[in-house]
């Protein structure tokens, strides 16, 4: 019988192949399987999987040693990593557009909204089942310490993103400029801005708590 730690990670992998199945997936079916609606459905099941395990036995998913800080760490960083994946291939889809949406309903993509929306769901109910699991626990110096590198890593890897972005619009042609400047455009590329920054603080938390145990 496998452990809990094992069903853990196989969960995990069966949500990233399905992750990539639903985002990257051909258009056509393949031997009459339709891959993005199998991908979807895989990984939703995945991820009512992991959250039913992380209910179940929350004790027995992550390694001991790990304090409840760097267990969402990893959380967060695995949810955050597959909502940045879902918006590029957002803004590619967007890019696809012509003419390009001036309005929300015209916005493509319903079914990466939906991938989206499943995982900030998810993402909420980790956090609370991860939560009730610790119980109280306050931060000692050590955990408060590394919050605060990690938060410094996370906003300058936003400071430098946000000034390549400046220069890269600077550099671009005119014709090129009205695709960028599109107010629905800009409003995801800053989500997306957002989203590589706690991919980055979360990164930086899970080093830097590897880098203590040492």
């Amino acid at each position: 019988m496998w452990s809990a730690g094992r069903l853990w990670q196989v969960f995990i992998a069966v949500a990233a192949v399905a992750a990539l199945a639903t985002l990257f997936g051909p258009a056509d079916r393949w031997w009459g399987v339709d891959i993005g609606a199998t991908g979807a459905l895989l990984f939703f099941l995945s991820v009512v999987g992991l959250l039913v395990l992380l209910a179940l036995r929350p004790g027995e998913v992550f390694p001991e040693d790990w304090s409840p800080t760097e267990r969402r760490s990893w959380m967060r960083l695995l949810i955050t990593a597959l909502i940045l994946l879902a918006f590029a291939k957002y803004l590619w889809v967007l890019s696809q557009a012509d003419p390009v949406p001036k309005r929300i309903g015209e916005l493509p993509g319903r079914q990466l909204i939906h991938f989206i929306f499943v995982l900030i769901i998810a993402w909420g109910i980790s956090e609370r089942l991860m939560a009730r699991a610790a119980g109280p626990v306050s931060e000692d110096e050590r955990d408060l310490r590394l919050r605060i590198a990690a938060d410094g890593a996370g906003d300058l890897a936003l400071s430098f993103a946000l000034v390549v972005c400046v220069v890269l619009l600077a550099s671009l042609p005119a014709s090129h400029l009205e695709w960028w400047l599109n107010p629905l455009v800009l409003a995801n590329v800053f989500i997306v801005l957002l989203i590589a920054r706690a991919l980055i603080e979360n990164l930086a938390m899970i080093t830097l708590y590897a880098r203590a145990r040492r």
